[in-house]
C-alpha cells in the first residue's frame, strides 16, 4: 500500500477562476462549511469533514478548494481513483490550483511509466505550489529518470523550505555519492540521522559511504545501528557481512550472509558474497548449489551467472561456464566480455 505522506494544509484561500452565481449570503454559508471541513481534516475527523465539504459544494458546485480537500480525504482512505476524479474537478474549476496538480502526481507516483507524474509536479510548482514535498517528489522523479542535477536542486529547494527534512537530505546524499562527493554524502546522511534518529535506511546508507571511504569498522557500526532499528533489513545484513569480510572476519561475514539469505530466499547480493567466500575456501560444490538456487529465485541478475561461470570453470565445466558468461553478458554484465572471448578461442 502506498504510504500516505502527511502534508500541512496550504492554499486554503485559493483564488476562484470560475464565476459562482450565488448570493453573498450563500457565499458566507459556503465558506463557513468549507472552513469547518478543513478544521475537521486537521483533527483527522475525515467522515465529518467530507460531509461539510459536500455541504459546501451543494451550495456552490464550482468551489475548487472543496474538491481538492475531498480528494485529500480520499487519498487518506486509499481510494485513489475517486480522489483523482475530485482533483480533476478542482482543476476544471480553478486551473491555477497548484496543489491539485501535486496530489494528482502523488497518486501516480510509483506506478506511472509515462513521466506524467513529473509533469504534474512541474505544473504544481510552476503554478505557485512551493511546498517542500512538491520539490521532494519532483526530485525523486529526477533521480528515477537520470536527471541528477535537477534532482539535486529540487532536494536542496525542499531542504530550504523544511530544514529538518530528513528524507530530502537522504536523497540528496545519494546524488552526491553518485557524483563522487563522498564527504558531502557523508554530511547529508549524518544530517538526516540527526533529524530522524530512527531512520534505519540512513544508517545503512551512511555505512556504505564509510566503506567507500575505507572505514570498515565505522561502516559496521552504522549497519549495526540500522539492524537494531530493523533486524530484517537484508541490505544492512549483507553490507555488514561485506565489511566484516574485508576486515578478515569471515565467520561474522558468513553469519550475516546466512541470516540475510534465510530472511529473503535466494537474496542475490548475499548469495554472491557467500559464494565468493566458499570458493576462496575451495568449497566449490556448496558455492555452486547456492548460486543455482539464487538464479532460480533471481533469473535476471547478471552477476549471479558471472560468478557461477567462474565456479564452473574451477570445477572443469568450461562449456557450462561459457553458457553462464554469455548469459551474464546478455543481461548487461560487461565484465563477462573477457571471459566470453576465451570461449570463442
Amino acid at each position: 500500500m502506498k504510504r500516505i505522506i502527511v502534508i500541512i494544509l496550504t492554499g486554503v484561500f485559493s483564488v476562484q477562476m470560475a464565476i459562482s452565481q450565488i448570493s453573498f449570503s450563500e457565499k458566507r454559508q459556503r465558506d463557513k462549511a468549507y472552513h469547518e471541513g478543513v478544521s475537521l481534516i486537521l483533527l483527522e475527523e475525515f467522515e465529518m469533514a467530507g460531509a461539510k465539504l459536500t455541504e459546501c459544494l451543494e451550495i456552490d458546485p464550482t468551489f475548487a478548494p472543496a474538491y481538492l480537500q475531498r480528494g485529500r480525504i480520499l487519498i487518506q482512505w486509499g481510494s485513489m481513483d475517486r480522489a483523482m476524479g475530485e482533483l480533476d474537478s478542482a482543476i476544471r474549476f480553478d486551473s491555477g490550483l497548484g496543489e491539485a496538480y501535486f496530489y494528482k502526481g502523488y497518486i501516480m507516483f510509483g506506478s506511472d511509466t509515462t513521466g506524467m507524474d513529473a509533469e504534474l509536479f512541474d505544473q504544481a510548482i510552476s503554478k505557485g505550489y512551493h511546498d517542500p514535498y512538491a520539490f521532494y517528489f519532483r526530485g525523486l522523479t529526477g533521480i528515477r529518470d537520470g536527471f541528477d542535477g535537477k534532482a539535486f536542486n529540487d532536494m536542496s529547494q525542499a531542504i530550504g523550505l523544511k530544514s529538518d527534512f530528513a528524507l530530502a537530505y537522504h536523497e540528496r546524499a545519494g546524488i552526491k555519492r553518485s557524483m563522487g562527493d563522498l564527504q558531502g554524502a557523508h554530511f547529508d546522511y549524518r544530517t538526516a540521522i540527526e533529524y530522524d534518529p530512527y531512520f534505519a535506511l540512513a544508517y545503512n546508507s551512511l555505512g556504505s559511504v564509510k566503506i567507500l571511504l575505507g572505514d570498515y569498522e565505522g561502516a559496521i557500526e552504522q549497519y549495526t545501528k540500522a539492524l537494531e532499528l530493523n533486524p530484517k533489513m537484508v541490505l544492512a545484513l549483507n553490507n555488514r557481512g561485506y565489511a566484516s569480510y574485508f576486515l578478515g572476519n569471515l565467520e561474522a561475514a558468513m553469519d550475516d550472509f546466512d541470516i540475510a539469505i534465510n530472511l529473503e530466499s535466494g537474496f542475490a547480493e548475499a548469495s554472491l558474497n557467500k559464494s565468493t567466500i566458499l570458493a576462496s575456501q575451495n568449497s566449490l560444490e556448496p558455492a555452486l548449489n547456492l548460486l543455482d538456487f539464487a538464479i532460480v529465485e533471481n533469473p535476471g541478475v547478471s552477476l549471479l551467472y558471472l560468478n557461477r561461470g567462474l565456479i564452473r570453470e574451477l570445477m572443469g565445466n568450461l562449456s557450462g561456464a561459457c553458457e553462464d558468461w554469455k548469459r551474464a553478458l546478455e543481461l548487461g554484465a560487461r565484465e563477462a566480455e573477457a571471459y566470453v572471448k576465451e570461449c570463442n578461442e
